[in-house]
């Protein structure tokens, strides 16, 4: 079965919902704590990838396809996305194009020839749309495949606006096997995943990898771009020419700006709506506003914030404000439009890419009550909202519930909730005095059994105070520099303390739940006879348990009286743990 361009490596997830939290779409499914890619509402932006701070979520690894066709002896032409320029920065075009043909590549040609037939056709649309007064007047832009899966998957009332033209890469790629022949492999190269999911469904297309993928493959085969001496032949140039001001692409208002080259364009109003949050917010606020337009309105939409020039696989090593100016200042020597003899091949420019919409499943007040009370909120009020859980709202997060798409433990208020209750439930059922205490010597909690062993006044002052909050330990037969005699040593090892309170004796266990912060106390009065026999077998048993071996040495080097020491020890067990009476 083929895997999906988006992946979970399981073992290296930590559980940290950063994934459900930053995807726009919420295509993550959490099962055992475990959150995976649901391919059938995923949209490829690869916001999933860059924000796992674990590497757990991975891009499909395409090169070995690759390999595969230069093996059975195809003529691959590599489709080399036009933000090349701010990823390979470090060297020029006619020596990344040498590198590419050392790897295997018969030639090289940019993504960007097709982008630039795109802009010759969407500007002849929007120019019969000014001129015909029923046409059409809202059009979005199809050349961003995560884009185009987000208006079909969710936002399908936007469908017929989608201007059903090829994309840059399905164009490029029909341009070259119109001029070399339908027995060639085209390959995409660039910084986009949801290119993955186009090469896996369209024909045209026999791959794409990513830039990552490239700058490991290079590395695996010794090839340094930057080290290759400047080629001077026209071997070692795009082909067929290089692209026109399709170049501008990558950028956020680069698609406009190769549009504006072509009569017809010019007087369309135009709007850029970068990242998929911001096509949705746009879309969903103003759908009413786009059915009485009067004149044509073009909007660029770009699933990545800034372009592709921003895009899921490209290196992060240089600013954005670098890679930007690196584009730019490619694309800016590009000539304004393409050649006739180029422009003069016809290939077919239309069809975006299919999806299927995700249904919306419409749940009842009543359902999603149901499923808010799972996680205890019972009332308006118990929403916070808080995202936490990766949702913006808790409505939006019951509903997932519903859909069996995450788990309770995902909402925060619920497990600190839930934690709360088992701890109260356990201090309150341990016959011993409990006591939670902070690094000031203060009361965090505590159970009822802690305030009698204080005293009466305490003990009257837990029942109009059910957990002495606040109370300050140092006033409190001293307990409090016992607990800061622990902080002081910064340990995780427990502690033992016994101290007398007039006429008592207590013992203090004093334990460590949050290192420097936070501490609990176990407080037992061992006045008692029983608790003190208990302490004195508790005691003889530790000194069995650490000298036995030094006994056993003595024995073997005096020959006398070990068998005799150890009975005596025994003994002092024995009296008391059989209830009779010490003598």
């Amino acid at each position: 079965m083929m895997q999906y361009p988006i992946y979970t490596e399981q073992n290296e997830c930590r559980d940290c919902y950063k994934c459900v939290n930053r995807c726009p779409v919420k295509a993550i499914c959490v099962q055992n704590s475990h959150p995976d890619i649901l391919p059938k509402m995923c949209i490829f932006c690869g916001k999933c990838v860059t924000s796992c701070p674990a590497k757990a979520k991975r891009v499909r690894n395409d090169i070995g396809k690759i390999r595969e066709l230069f093996l059975s002896g195809a003529e691959v032409f590599a489709s080399l996305a036009p933000s090349f320029p701010a990823e390979f920065y470090g060297c020029t075009a006619g020596q990344l194009i040498a590198a590419l043909k050392r790897l295997g590549f018969r030639d090289v040609s940019e993504t960007a020839l097709g982008a630039d037939f795109l802009s010759a056709a969407i500007a002849s649309d929007l120019q019969t749309a000014s001129n015909t007064q029923a046409a059409q007047k809202l059009f979005l832009s199809s050349a961003c495949p995560a884009a185009v899966l987000y208006i079909k998957r969710y936002a399908p009332a936007f469908v017929p606006y989608l201007d059903d033209r090829a994309s840059p890469l399905l164009s490029h790629a029909a341009l070259l096997r119109s001029i070399y022949g339908n027995e060639i492999s085209v390959v995409f190269i660039g910084p986009c995943i949801a290119k993955k999911r186009e090469a896996d469904q369209l024909a045209e297309i026999a791959a794409a990898i990513t830039f990552d993928e490239l700058k490991r493959w290079f590395e695996e085969a010794g090839v340094r771009p930057e080290d290759i001496p400047e080629p001077e032949s026209a071997a070692q140039r795009f082909v067929p020419r290089r692209a026109a001001k399709g170049a501008f692409f990558p950028v956020d208002g680069g698609m406009l700006l190769s549009l504006r080259k072509y009569q017809g364009f010019s007087k369309t109003a135009n709007m850029v709506l970068s990242g998929i949050d911001t096509i949705a917010e746009t879309l969903n606020r103003d759908t009413a506003a786009y059915g009485q337009l009067e004149s044509p309105l073009f909007l660029e939409l770009l699933a990545c914030q800034g372009g592709c020039v921003n895009g899921p696989c490209i290196t992060r090593d240089a600013s954005a404000i670098s890679r930007r100016a690196q584009l730019l200042k490619y694309a800016e020597s590009a000539d304004d439009l393409l050649d006739p003899k180029t422009a003069g091949n016809r290939i077919p420019l239309t069809g975006t890419l299919t999806a299927v919409e995700h249904p919306k499943v419409l749940y009842s007040n009543a359902e999603i009550s149901d499923a808010l009370a799972q996680i205890g909120k019972h009332a308006r009020r118990d929403e916070l909202n808080c995202s936490t859980c990766g949702f913006e709202t808790c409505r939006d997060f019951a509903r997932a519930l519903l859909e069996k798409r995450v788990e309770r433990t995902m909402c925060a208020t619920y497990m600190r909730n839930l934690a709360q209750r088992k701890a109260n439930a356990l201090i309150k059922a341990i016959p011993s005095g409990i006591v939670i205490v902070n690094r000031r010597g203060l009361v965090v909690d505590c159970n009822h059994r802690f305030a009698r062993l204080l005293g009466s006044e305490m003990e009257e002052l837990y029942d109009v105070d059910s957990n002495l909050q606040g109370l300050d330990l140092h006033k409190v037969a001293g307990l409090g520099r016992y607990f800061q005699e622990v902080f002081a040593t910064d340990t995780q090892e427990s502690a033992d303390f016994e101290f007398r309170d007039e006429e008592r004796i207590f013992h203090l266990n004093i334990f460590v739940i949050e290192q420097g912060e936070i501490l609990a106390g176990v407080l037992e009065d061992i006045t008692k006879p029983q608790i003190r026999r208990d302490k004195t077998v508790a005691r003889a048993r530790k000194i069995i348990d650490k000298n036995v071996q030094t006994v056993q040495k003595i024995a073997f080097l005096l020959g006398e009286n070990a068998a005799e020491i150890e009975a005596i020890l025994h003994s002092i067990i024995e009296s008391y743990t059989a209830g009779g009476k010490k003598k």
